[in-house]
């Protein structure tokens, strides 16, 4: 009856109604009335595992990043670099707001995303590419 999850490999999807069921990743429900969100980990060892090279952003609501471990950048389209995590520490994205990651040492990332109106489109990486300028907001 009483299960564990990895979530590595499985979400955990929450419903406004305070349900929270765990889902296959490749079978996630996408609520398309903005109320289902879901929790996942994923290990990023390049720029690749956070697809650096695509903006993101999520018209139904925030975004909550944390790092669990390593270090990543957190990039907004019209700011730059805005945030860079390290274990513990954490990002919420505005609602709307075009953005992307970046790896700057592999570990392992959790995210709380909103499954309805996500948007991507391709960044110009080598346009966007910055020293980092600031470390993980308070």
């Amino acid at each position: 009856m009483f299960e564990n999850y990895d979530l590595f490999s499985t979400l955990i999807q929450l419903r406004p109604d305070g349900v929270a069921e765990a889902a296959d990743r490749r079978e996630a429900l996408r609520g398309t009335d903005g109320s289902l969100w879901s929790v996942g980990a994923f290990h990023a060892e390049d720029d690749r595992a956070v697809h650096s090279d695509v903006w993101e952003r999520h018209t139904r609501g925030h975004e909550v990043l944390v790092a669990l471990s390593g270090t990543f950048r957190v990039h907004l389209r019209d700011e730059g670099l805005v945030a860079t995590l390290t274990a513990g520490r954490s990002f919420i994205v505005p609602p709307g707001r075009w953005h992307r990651l970046a790896v700057e040492e592999p570990g392992d990332l959790l995210s709380i995303t909103p499954r309805a109106g996500t948007e991507h489109e391709k960044a110009d990486v080598a346009a966007t590419r910055e020293p980092a300028k600031e470390t993980a907001a308070p």
